[in-house]
């Protein structure tokens, strides 16, 4: 039976988390947005979450890896993806969640594609696509 995943999204970054619930709904997933370690925790706790997806480098000197880390003792079978702009990040980081995503090296493709590989039983609709220029697309359809 497929359902509509909760997803929780941890980062600092404001307007990066918008954009990212943005996309998720887009998706047809229920975000929920945290930018803290104290909020992320109170929100998996509270709230029916199915994936989470977090940011590697955090204000204050916080981590994701260490959100990671409280989460895996919570939950322990909860899908986690840490989406970094860090290519170096610390092995022991990559190694408490289910996948790391670069940005800038991943898109929008590649994280709807691991969400639906680590929550199998999701109602999750594809992107609509951008605009491709073609003799039918809107761009370029004068009449």
């Amino acid at each position: 039976m497929s359902k509509k995943p909760t997803v929780l999204c941890i980062d600092d970054q404001l307007p990066n988390l918008h954009i990212r619930i943005m996309l998720l709904e887009q998706f047809g997933c229920e975000a929920i947005g945290v930018e803290d370690h104290l909020s992320a925790l109170r929100a998996v706790s509270q709230n029916p979450v199915d994936l989470v997806i977090i940011d590697y480098h955090l204000a204050h000197g916080q981590t994701g890896e260490a959100i990671a880390r409280d989460i895996r003792v919570m939950h322990p079978d909860l899908p986690l993806i840490m989406l970094t702009g860090d290519s170096a990040i610390p092995e022991s980081a990559a190694a408490i969640v289910d996948a790391v995503l670069i940005k800038g090296y991943s898109n929008p493709k590649t994280l709807l594609d691991l969400i639906a590989k680590l929550i199998p039983d999701a109602e999750l609709r594809p992107r609509r696509d951008m605009l491709v220029s073609g003799k039918n697309s809107p761009a370029t359809n004068k009449n």
